[in-house]
């Protein structure tokens, strides 16, 4: 069988117009995949840069609605002479809230600046420099703008103040932009704001402030890199329609509008490419290039078979091809043996070792340890909240979580340390020939690797580690005890706050055992009906009566006495025993309040703590019901109490499930409030009735000037958004004085009443009828 040429010529051109074609293809494909990611992420810039703006104006907004409830600034707008000095309040929000660089004006009817924290200049008519505020004395109103004023872009908010209906004049907030780019940066967004040209006789301010005729209105925080590439084509990078690619950054743009919907700034933002993630696409190409490879191959060598080899070379080769498959098959069964071991050792999520190949290298480890000296290290590593994000975005979001952990541990580790999951949310890292110093520098490492946000599903998802470290020779001497001690060491770190380590020492085995015994008293607990609900009055101060009583639990040990919720509560949140708790508490209290009308003794609302666990619990609405029903008391006579800080860890799915809660006729009211990081925007979308300010803020009133001005501030907030309030943890006259002097009336705390049990509660409400 002759070679035959022309005919092997022949198919080489289809296979090379393959080859041209398929590479044309590919990247087609990959363009399009990319144009539509980079689409994608500059819709998401576009939405942060208007999410922050618009919350920043509200912001400002509910500032000037609450100054101008002050009574200090109406006593200044009756009294020309009185004073108030509120760059102290500028210089609280400051330190308190995201609220940075925040001035205030007084304004009167008559058009005299009363008041400026900028300046100590006051008493000078401002009608010849202001326009806007000529209209709003004529016309008052309440204005909330983004405008350019002779010095810098600013938002303003202006608000007309009212006395028993007749207008006494303004008030005026103004705030920069600054905290909105520094923002954006944390974001990971380079940006840059500039004011349109058409501004530029308007504004008094150097001339190295401008870049071509555009003022730089974040000149300190500008990205040094957009001012190089806009400074080249500035009309090309104002009005961007989707991006522009330059230089290894993704480019787009924000345009702000005046009143007369004309453009009056432009945020120019900018990111890195190596931060948005492609791996998905770049996936996809390469499957799609071994897919045509394979093809390729297969096309290559039926013409290898067809056209080259003659009959002998024919049946020479299938010997050969007899022979390798005999070896391919032989080394298959070898792959799948290894693959199979594999499988035995690893975890098949994060394919890291798992507790049985990782006790396999801990004792190798030891034994080297022991023969050359050396110290080895384990650390034990537990998420914290993993649980919490697991039950509220279900498992997928869960998975994907963990084998981004995974991908961090290793980046923070040495290239000889071994990482391992245990399983769940538990992981360890084996440090062999280690100081001390070098394991606080690995785990200081993990720490800081771990406060970036982890990107899933375009939401971010924030978890820390809680790690125990144990050592050879000094914490144990064989590979079971040592992890065992890490593991001690770990809950210890838990229980003292999480997102921090700890060294494992032999008082945390004792601690261990506690925590065990402590869980199965708590289950006895549970069946033999040893907690008790108490109950604190809330008072109206003024008409001297019981508007309602706050639930607060207690353990009735048959040995151990009294013990008080700070004992136990955290650690059945831990444990997973806080809904059976929390569910207890409830049916205790509204059975106790039911019997107390049956006997015709009015105590008002009876309030219930609401837990973490139970505000990401998917079942505990129609836990709920069901108990509601089972007891049947009317529900205007319950209130839910929960603290800010639970409903900021996942503002949007707390918003849904309190929704629920009220739907069913139920009172809500926000505990602690002051103390967490509250976001105005979504308190006035909760359906919440109630605020109360926390005892923190209580305890050094009425002398404390900060807690003054901050008691103030909430219950003038609560007022303009028709909320009722009450403060907690009251234990002097001359606060219970103060608060109803500033129209606080509702008071709970040990001035009037400690928490009671039922028994002398019935005798205590019995004493208001």
């Amino acid at each position: 069988m002759k070679l035959n040429y022309k005919v092997i010529i022949a198919g080489l051109i289809p296979m090379l117009l393959y080859m041209y074609g398929s590479y044309i293809y590919i990247q087609n494909i990959q363009e399009k995949q990319l144009n539509e990611k980079y689409i994608e992420v500059s819709h998401v810039i576009y939405n942060e840069v208007k999410t922050l703006i618009t919350e920043k104006k509200e912001a400002i907004l509910l500032l000037s609605l609450a100054l101008s409830e002050n009574h200090d600034v109406k006593e200044m707008l009756l009294d020309k002479h009185k004073e108030i000095h509120l760059k102290e309040f500028s210089l609280k929000l400051k330190k308190y809230s995201s609220l940075h660089n925040v001035w205030f004006q007084v304004v009167s009817r008559e058009g005299v600046s009363l008041y400026r924290s900028w300046t100590s200049k006051h008493g000078d008519s401002i009608l010849h420099a202001r326009k806007d505020i000529i209209k709003l004395l004529k016309h008052p109103q309440v204005l909330s703008p983004i405008s350019v004023g002779k010095f810098d872009m600013t938002f303003k908010s202006i608000v007309p103040i009212f006395e028993q209906g007749r207008f006494l004049g303004l008030v005026e907030t103004i705030a920069k932009f600054n905290s909105i780019s520094r923002k954006l940066q944390q974001f990971g967004s380079e940006n840059l704001l500039l004011v349109d040209k058409s501004y530029k006789k308007q504004l008094q301010v150097s001339p190295k402030y401008f870049l071509k005729d555009y003022y730089i209105a974040n000149y300190r925080t500008a990205s040094p890199f957009l001012l190089d590439v806009v400074a080249k084509d500035i009309q090309k990078y104002i009005s961007i329609p989707t991006y522009i690619i330059k230089d290894g950054f993704l480019i787009t743009s924000y345009s702000i509008e005046d009143i007369d919907e004309k453009d009056m700034a432009y945020f120019i933002l900018a990111k890195d490419l190596k931060t948005i993630n492609t791996s998905e696409i770049q996936s996809q190409v390469k499957a799609l290039i071994a897919l045509f490879v394979l093809i390729y191959i297969g096309i290559g060598v039926l013409l290898y078979y067809v056209y080259i080899f003659n009959y002998k070379k024919l049946v020479s080769r299938q010997k050969e091809l007899l022979e390798k498959n005999v070896a391919l098959k032989t080394k298959e069964l070898q792959k799948k043996s290894q693959k199979l071991k594999h499988q035995a050792e690893h975890d098949s999520l994060t394919h890291l070792p798992n507790r049985f190949l990782f006790l396999d290298r801990l004792k190798q480890a030891l034994k080297q340890a022991q023969r050359e000296q050396q110290v080895v290290s384990v650390l034990f590593l537990d998420l914290d909240r993993f649980k919490e994000i697991n039950d509220t975005y279900g498992h997928d979001v869960g998975d994907k979580l963990l084998q981004l952990v995974t991908k961090r541990l290793l980046r923070a580790r040495r290239k000889e340390d071994t990482v391992a999951r245990l399983g769940g949310d538990e992981f360890t890292i084996l440090l062999q020939d280690v100081s001390q110093n070098s394991v606080i520098h690995i785990v200081n490492k993990i720490i800081e690797s771990m406060q970036e946000p982890f990107i899933i599903n375009g939401m971010k998802h924030y978890t820390t580690f809680s790690i125990g470290i144990s050592s050879y020779p000094d914490d144990a001497d064989n590979a079971e005890d040592l992890l065992r001690n890490a593991d001690t060491a770990m809950y210890k770190a838990k229980e003292s706050g999480k997102n921090r380590y700890y060294f494992y020492h032999a008082e945390m085995t004792k601690l261990a055992f506690e925590r065990i015994e402590l869980e199965k008293e708590l289950r006895r607990a549970l069946e033999n009906d040893e907690f008790e609900a108490y109950f604190q009055p809330k008072i109206d101060a003024k008409q001297h009566k019981v508007t309602g009583l706050e639930a607060l639990i207690r353990w009735q040990h048959p040995i151990k006495g009294m013990i008080f919720p700070d004992k136990f509560i955290p650690f059945a949140e831990e444990i997973g025993l806080i809904g059976a708790i929390d569910d207890v508490m409830m049916r205790l209290s509204i059975q106790q309040v039911l019997e107390w009308h049956r006997k015709g003794i009015e105590c008002g609302k009876i309030s219930i703590n609401l837990s973490a666990r139970q505000l990401t619990s998917k079942n505990y609405i129609q836990e709920l019901e069901e108990t509601i029903n089972d007891i049947g008391l009317d529900t205007r006579y319950i209130e839910i109490e929960i603290t800010e800080t639970h409903i900021m860890e996942n503002p949007q799915h707390a918003m849904d499930i309190l929704n629920k809660i009220r739907a069913l006729g139920i009172s809500i009211s926000i505990d602690d409030f002051g103390t967490g990081y509250s976001s105005l925007s979504y308190l006035k979308k909760l359906p919440v009735t109630k605020l109360k300010i926390d005892r923190s803020f209580v305890m050094e009133l009425p002398y404390d000037k900060d807690d003054v001005a901050i008691v103030k501030t909430i219950i003038s907030l609560a007022k303009n958004l028709d909320l009722e309030i009450i403060a907690e943890g009251v234990e002097e006259k001359a606060q219970v004085d103060f608060l109803v002097r500033e129209g606080c009336d509702n008071i709970q705390g040990y001035y009037f009443s400690k928490p009671l049990s039922k028994e002398d509660c019935e005798k205590f409400l019995k004493t208001f009828e």
